[in-house]
């Protein structure tokens, strides 16, 4: 056995048939452990200097592998501070500072001290100066002896974004794009000793501006209420990172991705493609892998895959390779694998099923060198496919009006898509990955209800392990390419950076079952039939250069890498329609086909009836203000506290923003600009019109299943990048909004839906996203006044719905006939097997204009009682009141937690609550941090 053991370089793998005792002695190392066979496991880890005795007394006790000698993938981790340090300096020298990578200008530059928090006030205008500036990191690293391998490759996983790459003075390459991986060799560069390896970004706003001067593309520039930059859409980069009408505009540079240095002799397997697809009783598993090496050399080996499946069965297969590397220096080799159906569970998205997912281990085993290289994936099974099929067809239609289908089929089931939208989850890209951020998320999503999120294509492929989350979490993942709301140049070098691009990132991700869809841009389309940037002079110019990059150059990339998913060419689309009139509809937004966007703050966005039909709802939102909680971590200055200051008319990028959000409320709600509460009650009624707005819209799309088939509704957005006003239901930081809360009573699997109609006449949907009917199904209506918890009559009705179905109940409430100023209506729901439906209500007048709505009395008490829960400690909190309460909004103190339920409409005498926290807490202590507001004329 040969075992690289080396104090100056990055990593130790051993090859090892494992004893028990073996594994024990890896484990106390504090190594990785990967079993990749029944007689073979790989120890790796960054084992260095102080574990080096214990190593070498360890490894005697590993017997040899029967293969004989294997060598090690040596790796350099250049973000390894025991490894390198990186220093950065500006181009005249003034600022200079210590690096890290991953990592980004802005986020280093406030770690030195250098700049404030940049989400603080208005230093995202102060520190711009950043971006102007042209940086250079340089890496020192020291190598006793410079491994006597065939390739040494610099590898750069995500250079952020225009730079010129040296090695001990020596040019190795340049880079244009943000989003792709960067492979360079530099093995005849290297020498024994102290090593240099030296970017330097030039200013991505100069670049920017200097290549729009050779290829202009619509639009110049960001509104100027965002405050931002101008080209975005010229350089393969973040396109928010200039600004959006929801964020500042930070345009970083930096390595914001892993960097490291590669040695071997042979080949390595760079990423791993697979293809699912179910034929009678077997499972067809398509497994391809991506072999690198260098330029033009053969290549000669053994490729095996094996998975663990069901029943604690491996299946593995194996072939010789004899291979030669392409110019790129790369090559593909594909395995197949028959196994059956009866080893393998279907993974199902959140709400419909569980998740299993199966370990692939993929290994190239070079002949020459004995290399081994392995690749680990956890892979599902599922089928999932886009239906677009005539409506006409559908049985018994005689509502859906004519034209295609657009919903997802999975594992042979219709599902309504429910979820939301992504954005990245930090507006410094190095930091979007964060681990603990990720999976706050994602975990309020799933609590949701949520099936799917669509990431959004002014933003960043995410992190590996963003994908790895979704697919342990059932949530399905739209796709889009990073392209949004430009025209965006079609030249030579802006097309074979975008090949590259959508090659490796389709590559990445292409395994996890997460991802349902690829679109090839956001609203670029529409922007473009609907001449949003003045472009309609030119409009044959610019089709032209759609076409090259979407249909052309994007579309056979990703149908030829990837051919089960479907890919659109934009999202809103008509989809095949789209497709049929030449990738630009006459009408991109036509209902009867594909997905839409849709937005109009001048109408009431609480009335159901304003809304468009719609196949799939892919956006749709309204604005509301963070917490003064969220807030307090920009600004602490009270003078910043008022809607008109100078603070929050900067932080507003949406035109017209504030104005929409007081119309809303005008509408419905009360408020005096006298108030001495005035901005707190601004910021609170703000999230109770974005709440009941969107429970609105959505309830209408998910009733809409019935009469449309309507299949999906994704609300824009899930999160913030800072403390502004914007559509998220989750604040930066990870604090609810009203919304987030009501999405849980929206989204739930089974609710009984009331539709106030213009006529004051109301229909009732039962909506029921399970594989089961609901059966035995009593609708209870209850009438109140506003004085009173004691309903001032109640009705009954049976009611019952298919599976995945929305139904009309066959249920006639007049409201018409009753005084509809000093009454509202309760729905609820009981049925067979149906555990827990949230109350549904009808509030026929605006509350500005109810009679008998008093001043509650309200008590809290926290009960000394506990449970243990997954996410951590439950208390359970009763709440006493007197009166009907309306929107009641629960606050805390105590860090970490939060609360099952929020924004009550209370109609009980006593109604039971929880808060859920990481950490423990006196049930005394979380009773007196407690505080409360709800509405009142």
């Amino acid at each position: 056995m040969v075992v690289a053991i080396r104090a100056d370089l990055a990593q130790v793998c051993v090859y090892v048939r494992p004893t028990q005792v073996e594994r024990k002695y890896a484990l106390r190392l504090g190594a990785n452990q990967s079993v990749i066979s029944t007689d073979l496991l790989v120890i790796t880890g960054n084992l260095f200097t102080s574990n080096m005795a214990v190593m070498k007394t360890y490894f005697t006790l590993f017997t040899l592998w029967t293969f004989g000698n294997v060598a090690c993938i040596t790796v350099i981790d250049l973000s390894s501070k025991a490894n390198v340090t990186w220093s950065i300096e500006n181009k005249n020298g003034s600022v200079k500072l210590f690096g890290s990578v991953p990592g980004g200008i802005y986020s280093d530059l406030m770690k030195a001290g250098i700049i404030g928090d940049i989400l603080s006030g208005f230093n995202d205008v102060a520190s711009r100066w950043v971006a102007y500036d042209s940086w250079t990191y340089t890496g020192q690293f020291t190598i006793k002896e410079v491994p006597a391998t065939y390739v040494a490759h610099l590898v750069l996983e995500g250079v952020d974004t225009v730079s010129f790459i040296e090695v001990n003075g020596s040019p190795v390459g340049s880079t244009n794009n943000m989003f792709v991986r960067y492979v360079f060799d530099i093995k005849p560069h290297l020498k024994a000793g102290v090593n240099e390896i030296k970017v330097s970004f030039a200013s991505p706003i100069e670049v920017a501006r200097s290549r729009s001067k050779k290829y202009f593309t619509a639009p110049a520039c960001v509104p100027e209420l965002y405050h931002g930059e101008c080209h975005a859409n010229q350089l393969r980069k973040m396109q928010a990172s200039f600004a959006w009408d929801w964020g500042p505009a930070f345009p970083s540079v930096g390595l914001w991705r892993p960097a490291y240095i590669e040695f071997y002799d042979t080949a390595i397997i760079r990423s791993v493609t697979i293809h699912t697809s179910k034929v009678n009783a077997h499972w067809l598993l398509r497994i391809i892998a991506h072999l690198e090496s260098a330029k033009r050399r053969q290549v000669y080996g053994y490729l095996t895959a094996s998975i663990n499946v069901d029943g604690n069965q491996t299946i593995k297969v194996g072939e010789y390779v004899e291979i030669d590397m392409r110019e790129d220096g790369a090559n593909e080799i594909e395995l197949n694998m028959t196994i059956s159906k009866n080893v393998i569970s279907l993974w199902w998205p959140n709400g419909f099923g569980k998740q299993p997912l199966y370990d692939l281990h993929v290994i190239f085993v070079s002949n020459k060198s004995k290399e081994i290289y392995d690749v680990h994936q956890k892979i599902g099974f599922r089928t999932l496919e886009v239906v677009e099929e005539d409506t006409s067809l559908l049985p018994g239609n005689n509502t859906a009006g004519p034209g295609l289908t657009f919903y997802f089929k999975v594992n042979g089931y219709p599902i309504f898509m429910k979820g939301s939208n992504w954005i990245p989850a930090n507006i410094l890209p190095e930091l979007g990955g964060d681990k603990k951020t990720v999976d706050s998320l994602l975990l309020s999503a799933r609590e949701a209800h949520m099936a799917m999120l669509r990431v959004w294509g002014g933003g960043v492929y995410e992190s590996d392990y963003f994908y790895q989350r979704c697919d342990q979490l059932g949530i399905l993942i739209w796709q889009d390419f990073l392209f949004a709301c430009s025209m965006y140049p079609a030249d030579t070098e802006f097309l074979n950076s975008v090949k590259v691009e959508i090659e490796q990132n389709v590559i990445r991700l292409q395994h996890h079952p997460s991802i349902a869809i690829w679109a090839g841009n956001n609203e670029n389309e529409v922007a473009l039939r609907g001449n949003w940037y003045a472009t309609s002079s030119e409009f044959i110019t610019y089709k032209e250069d759609y076409i090259k990059l979407y249909v052309n150059t994007i579309k056979p990339i990703v149908e030829g890498l990837d051919p089960g998913r479907r890919y659109v060419v934009s999202s809103p689309s008509n989809g095949k329609e789209s497709e049929q009139e030449g990738y630009i509809a006459q009408n991109p937004y036509d209902p009867s086909y594909g997905d839409t966007h849709y937005y109009n703050y001048f109408l009431d966005n609480w009335n159901q009836n304003i809304y468009p039909k719609t196949r799939f709802a892919s956006e749709y939102g309204f604005q509301s203000l963070p917490s003064l909680l969220t807030m307090s971590t920009a600004t602490k200055n009270e003078s910043d506290y008022n809607v008109h200051s100078q603070y929050s008319v900067h932080r507003q990028h949406c035109p017209g923003g504030y104005g929409y959000i007081d119309y809303q409320m005008t509408r419905h709600l009360q408020l005096s600009t006298n108030d001495p509460k005035h901005f707190e009650k601004y910021i609170y009624y703000s999230q109770i019109s974005q709440a009941m707005s969107m429970k609105a819209e959505t309830e209408f799309y998910r009733q809409s299943q019935a009469d449309w088939y309507t299949m999906g509704a994704l609300y824009w957005q899930l999160n913030d990048v800072w403390q502004a006003p914007s559509w998220s239901s989750i604040e930066y930081g990870g604090k609810w909004k009203m919304l987030h809360y009501f999405a849980k009573s929206f989204f739930a699997p089974v609710l009984i839906s009331p539709r106030r109609l213009l006529t004051n006449d109301v229909e009732i949907y039962l909506l029921n996203d399970r594989f089961v009917p609901v059966t035995g199904g009593i609708v209870t209506i209850d009438y109140f006044n506003w004085s009173s918890l004691t309903p001032i009559k109640s009705i009954m009705f049976a009611a019952n719905a298919d599976p995945l179905s929305s139904k009309k109940l066959s249920i006639n409430i007049q409201l018409w006939k009753e005084k509809i100023d000093e009454i509202f209506l309760r729905f609820s729901l009981t049925a067979d097997g149906v555990t827990r439906t949230p109350c549904n209500y009808v509030f026929p007048k605006p509350f500005k204009s109810v009679v008998g709505l008093k001043k509650p009395s309200i008590q809290i008490k926290v009960s000394n009682t506990t449970e243990s829960v997954p996410e951590g400690i439950r208390y359970n909190i009763d709440i006493t009141v007197d009166t009907v309460v309306l929107f009641l909004w629960l606050e805390t103190t105590v860090p970490g937690g939060h609360f099952d339920v929020n924004g009550l409409i209370i109609t009980n005498n006593i109604v039971s609550v929880h808060y859920v926290n990481q950490k423990q807490v006196l049930p005394h202590d979380l009773e007196k941090s407690i505080a409360y507001k709800y509405y009142l004329n």
